[in-house]
């Protein structure tokens, strides 16, 4: 007998949710084969079997929490020919499709066997993509999550009109599967991303927030979308307004690097980083996850468009690796893809600062001394007052204001 015990796949890592296994006791497994799904508080991933053999136990069911060091598999070393023989009378051996618990709730909701599904994912996994691709058009039973009808006036020319237009389909967020806050009635334990959400908002609730508000004139961001997108469709095609607010808030931290640093009041230190890595919030079926796009100041903005969908497939799809979660130095909120305006969001510790952006509308603004109906985008940020005054949280709105009603001054850099 062998074992393969939770290794600490993370700095300071001291135990991991079991979220699914992906074999069976009995089933005979290759060396890298994915064993099992686990949940840390900083990533959801997947753990390889360090060896070829067969699976004589698991430690925990699904839903547990295991700490490090803790058995999670037994080997059997038995010869070929026994293995063979633990093999048939094992209840579906490695028959099982691959695929998140989130998935087969899918599937079984609409009464879809995963067996007649083709994985895409790795290893064969059945991903939500696939799910998708399957029950189309029969998808329509798990409604998408979109931007409201606007209700303001409408614009006063035409071209606001299909700017307006274009921004609410651009910056509504990758269709979401599922119901926003539906669960079964009764008792239920705090599991999966939720109980990591919960955690980490509590320990981001100790922090002292100031919070800023403003709202700006988009005209001039749309209308730059929209050339880039004649003068080059295929490259354009990935290019959302969260490219440019990425873009925005990757050079105001730069401008302002005490943003992009982090405080240590224990320790009684200040770090200022030296790379500019700028979390994006992702809603998933599972909740909220925040994967960070690194060196976020040297990309150009259409690299950010296409790691910013990279990055979002990967979550839905929970292919996103450990380290892909790592390294934040600051958290943009694109809650505006479900239509808000304004908000009050929580900084992500050891983060000291978070900018949250709302849907751009056709709103009241004042241009030239007149009242017009022009797309507006409003903003919200959030700072920690243990390092950050309100007069550099008032520069730093005022330097994004500034970038993203002029996206010439925003690409020239």
């Amino acid at each position: 007998m062998s074992s393969f015990r939770l290794p600490d796949v993370g700095e300071g890592l001291e135990s991991a949710e079991i979220v699914e296994w992906l074999v069976t006791e009995g089933q005979e497994v290759e060396r890298d084969q994915p064993l099992v799904e686990i949940l840390t508080d900083k990533s959801q991933t997947q753990l390889p079997s360090p060896r070829t053999g067969v699976i004589s136990k698991l430690g925990f069911a699904e839903g547990d929490m295991a700490e490090v060091g803790q058995v999670l598999v037994e080997f059997s070393d038995e010869t070929e020919a026994t293995q063979s023989e633990a093999r048939a009378p094992a209840s579906g051996g490695g028959s099982r499709p691959k695929a998140a618990p989130v998935v087969r709730r899918r599937a079984l909701e609409a009464g879809l066997d995963l067996a007649t599904v083709t994985g895409t994912g790795p290893g064969g996994r059945i991903t939500n993509a696939d799910l998708d691709l399957a029950l189309s058009p029969a998808s329509a039973a798990f409604p998408t999550t979109s931007a409201p009808a606007a209700t303001a006036p409408a614009p006063t020319s035409e071209l606001s009109t299909a700017l307006v237009s274009s921004a609410q389909s651009l910056q509504t967020a990758p269709a979401a599967t599922g119901r926003i806050g539906w669960m079964e009635t009764g008792t239920h334990p705090l599991r999966g991303i939720r109980r990591v959400t919960a955690q980490a908002m509590e320990r981001s609730w100790t922090i002292p927030h100031i919070h800023g508000n403003d709202e700006l004139d988009a005209t001039e961001l749309l209308q730059a979308r929209k050339r880039m997108k004649e003068r080059d469709p295929e490259g354009a095609a990935q290019l959302t307004p969260l490219a440019f607010f990425v873009l925005a808030v990757a050079n105001g931290l730069r401008r302002f690097p005490l943003l992009n640093g982090s405080i240590d009041p224990e320790a009684g230190t200040i770090t200022v980083h030296n790379d500019v890595n700028v979390g994006i919030a992702v809603a998933s079926p599972e909740g909220l996850s925040v994967p960070v796009i690194r060196n976020a100041d040297q990309r150009s903005l259409f690299n950010l468009a296409a790691e910013i969908a990279r990055l979002s497939a990967a979550v839905r799809d929970r292919t996103v690796t450990t380290a892909e979660f790592q390294g934040g130095t600051a958290t943009i909120s694109n809650y505006g893809s479900l239509g808000g305006r304004f908000a009050t969001p929580i900084i992500r510790a050891p983060e000291v600062a978070i900018v949250g952006f709302g849907s751009i509308k056709p709103r009241p603004f004042v241009v030239e001394g007149e009242i017009l109906a022009r797309p507006t985008l409003p903003l919200s940020i959030a700072v920690d007052h243990r390092l950050i005054d309100g007069d550099l949280m008032t520069a730093f709105q005022e330097y994004l204001i500034e970038q993203l009603s002029d996206p010439v001054s925003l690409l020239a850099r």
